[in-house]
C-alpha cells in the first residue's frame, strides 16, 4: 500500500518535501529573541549564506538523489527514504531550537570558553531521528516482505 503510489507521484512528493525542508530550515529562527548585539551580525551572515542555502542545497540533494537512483533498488523506495529524511530534520530541530539558540549565543559571546552540549537537545534529536528511522525501516520491510515477488 505504501508503494502503490506511482513513481511520478513519489517524485512529486520528494520535490514537495524538498521545498518544505528549504522553507522550514530557512524559517527556524523566526520568532526567537536574539540579543541586540548579535542580531545585526546574524542577519549579515544570513544574507551572505542565504544564496548558498537556497541554490547549492537543492543542487547537492538532486545530485545525491540521482546517484542513489542509479542503484538497483526501485525508485519509489529511494524517494520514500529521501522524503522521510528531509521531512524529519525540521521536526527534530523545531522543539529544541530555542535551546540551540541559547547555546549558540553563549558561544558567540564567549568564544574562548567551552560550551558543553545540552543533554536534552542531544537526547531529543537522536531519539526522534532514531524513532523515525525505526518506523521507516519497519515500513520498508513490511512492504518488501508483504509484496509478492
Amino acid at each position: 500500500m505504501l508503494f502503490s503510489i506511482s513513481e511520478s507521484g513519489w517524485w512529486v512528493i520528494a520535490i514537495g518535501v524538498t521545498v518544505f525542508f528549504m522553507v522550514t530550515m530557512g524559517r527556524l529562527s523566526a520568532g526567537l529573541d536574539l540579543p541586540e548585539e548579535l542580531r545585526s551580525t546574524l542577519e549579515e551572515q544570513a544574507r551572505r549564506g542565504r544564496w548558498v542555502f537556497y541554490i547549492v542545497t537543492p543542487m547537492i540533494t538532486a545530485v545525491v538523489l540521482l546517484v542513489n537512483l542509479l542503484r538497483p533498488e526501485p525508485a519509489p523506495q529511494i524517494l520514500f527514504l529521501y522524503s522521510v529524511a528531509f521531512a524529519s530534520i525540521p521536526f527534530a530541530i523545531y522543539p529544541v531550537r530555542g535551546r540551540l539558540l541559547k547555546y549558540y549565543v553563549a558561544q558567540r559571546q564567549n568564544p574562548g570558553t567551552e560550551v558543553k552540549p545540552d543533554r536534552l537537545i542531544t537526547v531529543w534529536i537522536v531519539g526522534f531521528l532514531s524513532a523515525v528511522l525505526l518506523v521507516t525501516v519497519i515500513a520498508l520491510m513490511a512492504t518488501s516482505y508483504g509484496s509478492p515477488g
